[in-house]
């Protein structure tokens, strides 16, 4: 469970969930004997048989399994949950496959033929495969390979019992060598809570493995660097803790104090139970027998370092999730976005709208709200399952999205501030690559005017926001012999010197299809499988795109680039092209100077060296 999850739909009373362990002095059978404070003689009662659950983690078949720590080769402690605490579980009567990662064995249920399609469903915290019970049959039924895991230290997977082992990178290593083990492609990928935060890592550091995306009350998280706003917790049983549901009662509304409140909670709370977590987040009342699966894989606490950690993992992401939020902003291929109504948080509609307009691949598709909570899969798992069907079934994939290096579809803005130096007019260019991300709200608070009157230019030319298509630059694109880097603020927008640009023959201004003299000694570089776009002008000389702009269309987005030259109005004798690169392709300047032009709607594009 993550940040913005912590708001329970109701307010339940525990009084149908049983009580799984009854403490006593003593107990003999039915025989409940007691010291007398009066006397050494012993007062004899007759009590009722209080038997234990028949299933789940306090069973007594589970508690009568005894389980020693192993150590990995690598020295990792871990504990496997005995198989008796599985036994006859509501709903999950899946076999067991298991793959070793790390000395570590990753469980995952695989159900239907083994040459169907992939769907591959990633749970959260602090739920499991289990989650997945009422979709699992639908979508197999259907035709489809199955696929639900286990994250290390859940459901029947393997459990360490450090609970520093779990850190947000580790899982995401792990999550990466379960499908490379399990050799998968053309995946249809679902997730939802901690597995959105995964999933969608992995899916951008993958994508050519991703053959269809879909989020159900996910999202991807990124803080600045240094404003991580959340404290790693002390680990440190607090016996004064109450249960789960008294948690919530007092949890704050307020987003970020009520997740280091549920951080602090999971990692001291002296019994903290899955199942009461589930019962709280969503919309039905779980059965006793439910809520006893939810409890299954953890007999006691040393089995819980992955629960318990799971939140704390938010403490250590900053910025590294940012590469695969730049690639899916480019992922073309069938993306939806499903959301539980009553989830204030993952399943907002501001979340939604977020990621709907984020990928380009969620136009035209069918992302619904459905009356639901948190865990969306208990809820409406049926119907999430036959509209998945529909969304596979009536979606076509295309080429394979390539993961994208540093710069692939990174957001930008610059300013121009064109001088006059003798008889050319010399354009400084100020940027944020390097710097910041140029947020749409400081950027529309710009006043071009004063920006130019501030600085004595010519005029200031607004040149963003902007994408970079190409995936890495190499050699700098500092001015000059690449000394100390000048930054300046525009309003509230910190940007460093990036460049000069002669713009000597338009005179000052920005002009479309006419060639301006940038200064900059770097090298673009184009992975292998990137799709590029290419103007060729009247005498065969061709320039390949290096950003596109939403200055002109401010909801263009990379995908809409294949079919761009519908909407240029083009000089005589040029042409507009897209192909997919078989090699790597570099583009250098030519004696530090590159010519670089832009087309009707602000994309830019510089000369192919060979045509320089």
């Amino acid at each position: 469970m993550i940040s913005q999850l912590l708001s329970p739909i109701t307010w339940r009373g525990n009084t149908k969930l049983t009580m799984h362990r009854l403490i006593m002095t003593c107990m003999f059978g039915g025989i409940l004997t007691a010291c007398n404070s009066d006397n050494d003689e012993a007062i004899v009662e007759e009590t009722p048989v209080v038997e234990a659950p028949a299933l789940g983690a306090t069973s007594q078949a589970c508690l009568a399994s005894g389980n020693e720590s192993q150590v990995t080769d690598a020295g990792i402690e871990y504990l496997v949950t005995p198989d008796a605490c599985f036994d006859s579980l509501s709903g999950y009567d899946f076999a067991a496959h298991y793959v070793e990662i790390e000395g570590l064995r990753m469980h995952y249920v695989d159900e239907g033929p083994q040459d169907g399609e992939v769907v591959l469903m990633l749970h959260g915290q602090p739920s499991w495969s289990y989650l997945y019970r009422k979709m699992i049959p639908i979508l197999a039924q259907a035709g489809y390979r199955v696929i639900a895991p286990d994250h290390i230290g859940m459901g029947k997977s393997d459990k360490p019992v450090d609970v520093s082992i779990h850190q947000f990178e580790r899982h995401v290593a792990w999550t990466k060598a379960f499908i490379n083990k399990l050799q998968l492609t053309d995946i249809n990928l679902f997730v939802q809570d901690w597995g959105s935060v995964i999933g969608l890592r992995v899916a951008g550091n993958m994508p050519d493995k991703i053959a269809r995306l879909t989020v159900a009350n996910g999202d991807l998280v990124m803080h600045p660097p240094g404003n991580n706003p959340y404290t790693y917790p002390s680990f440190e049983i607090d016996e004064s803790l109450g249960n789960v549901e008294e948690f919530f009662d007092g949890k704050s509304s307020d987003n970020i104090v009520g997740f280091q409140q549920w951080i602090d909670y999971a990692a001291t709370a002296p019994n903290l139970k899955a199942g009461d977590v589930l019962q709280q987040l969503t919309t039905i009342d779980l059965s006793e027998e439910e809520v006893d699966a939810y409890n299954a894989p953890y007999p006691d606490i040393e089995y819980k370092a992955a629960i318990r950690s799971f939140p704390a993992m938010m403490t250590g992401i900053e910025m590294q999730n940012l590469l695969a939020w730049q690639t899916l902003g480019a992922y073309h291929n069938p993306f939806m976005f499903n959301a539980g109504e009553h989830d204030q948080g993952l399943g907002s509609m501001e979340m939604q709208i977020k990621w709907t307009s984020h990928v380009p691949g969620a136009q035209g598709n069918d992302h619904r709200r459905f009356d639901a909570g948190h865990f969306i899969q208990d809820d409406v798992g049926e119907d999430l399952a036959l509209h998945l069907l529909d969304f596979m079934q009536t979606t076509t994939v295309e080429e394979p999205l390539v993961a994208g290096g540093t710069y692939f579809n990174f957001r930008y803005c610059e300013v121009l501030l064109p001088y006059l130096q003798g008889t050319q007019v010399i354009a400084e260019v100020w940027g944020t690559p390097g710097v910041g991300f140029c947020p749409q709200s400081q950027w529309d608070a710009l006043d071009f005017d004063q920006i130019s009157a501030d600085n004595g230019a010519l005029t200031a030319i607004p040149n963003g926001p902007r994408f970079f298509i190409m995936d890495e630059s190499l050699n700098g694109d500092l001015v000059g012999d690449g000394g100390t880097p000048q930054f300046k603020m525009f309003g509230d927008i910190n940007m460093r010197l990036l460049t000069t640009a002669d713009l000597s023959v338009s005179q000052g201004e920005s002009e479309k299809y006419v060639p301006g003299l940038v200064s900059r000694d770097n090298i673009w570089v184009y992975y292998a499988g990137r799709r590029v776009y290419e103007l060729t002008d009247e005498n065969g000389q061709v320039y390949v795109m290096q950003s596109f702009s939403r200055i002109t269309d401010p909801d263009l987005q990379i995908d809409d680039l294949k079919s761009l030259g519908d909407s240029l109005n083009l000089p005589a004798g040029w042409t507009f092209s897209s192909r997919v690169l078989s090699e790597r392709l570099e583009v250098s300047a030519v004696n530090g100077i590159a010519s670089v032009i832009k087309d009707d709607l602000d994309n830019s594009y510089q000369l192919l060296p060979s045509m320089q």
